[in-house]
């Protein structure tokens, strides 16, 4: 092949990388405004006595505005739709959820099993410590009392997992696609609720974690999809390299 030809594709290559890793997923910082109620752009998708569900007609994007039509939340359609169902339900938080709390430096990530009760790598004193083993907590040991606990929305298609929040806020920080999830995406398979569930107790008590092999978001990620990995320690390597 010219070498011209493997230079074109090249930079092509890196223009799709560049145009994937700027577009920003999940649940976006919200600042609450009141909206036009005549905006054609925006349709109608579901909505009950708290909440309505809108897609812009546009993009991929999606908000939900609450009854005095006070925008609440946006984000990717996916994202949203599953945000919105959650909020109706009442119960934010279902068995078998990937759950996660930002604790500044790093996440922290566990399975939420029901009944308040989180199944995590921890140690005697903290996230990090002695004994690091996988336990089973109260979703308030797990938390540390921050009530920003995030949950794993999964969009399929082999796309990288999505941020959905509880807490609605214009302050925590926008989610990007990292170069990781662009080059180093896997096909997961999606277990159930249940074989979330049963795939965690499998693994209760077990002493065997590492901070770059199995930490916290290995283990809750394959029990999830049975994708064993972490995309904060990919990021931060990516970061060291300079990509």
């Amino acid at each position: 092949m010219p070498n011209y030809i493997w230079e074109v594709n090249m930079l092509l290559a890196l223009v799709i990388a560049a145009t994937v890793l700027k577009k920003k997923v999940g649940d976006r910082p919200n600042r609450e405004r009141k909206v036009n109620e005549r905006d054609t752009a925006w349709e109608n998708v579901q909505e009950n006595q708290m909440w309505r569900l809108q897609r812009y007609r546009k993009s991929d994007r999606a908000r939900i505005l609450n009854a005095q039509n006070i925008q609440m939340a946006w984000g990717t359609w996916s994202a949203m739709e599953d945000k919105f169902f959650r909020l109706s339900s009442g119960q934010f938080f279902r068995a078998g959820d990937v759950i996660g709390i930002d604790r500044g430096l790093y996440r922290h990530f566990g399975v939420y099993v029901g009944d308040g009760k989180v199944i995590h790598y921890a140690a005697d004193d903290g996230d990090f410590g002695r004994n690091p083993s996988v336990r089973e907590t109260t979703i308030k040991d797990f938390s540390k009392n921050i009530d920003d606990i995030f949950v794993l929305h999964f969009p399929g298609e082999g796309r990288a997992p999505e941020k959905i929040r509880k807490k609605m806020s214009r302050h925590y920080k926008t989610e990007k696609r990292g170069l990781c999830d662009f080059l180093f995406r896997e096909k997961y398979e999606l277990f159930s609720a249940e074989e979330t569930v049963k795939r965690a107790y499998q693994r209760l008590g077990e002493c065997a974690y590492n901070l770059t092999r199995n930490n916290c978001e290995h283990f809750a990620l394959w029990c999830k999809t049975g994708v064993s990995a972490s995309r904060q320690v990919d990021r931060f390597v990516s970061e060291l390299v300079g990509i």
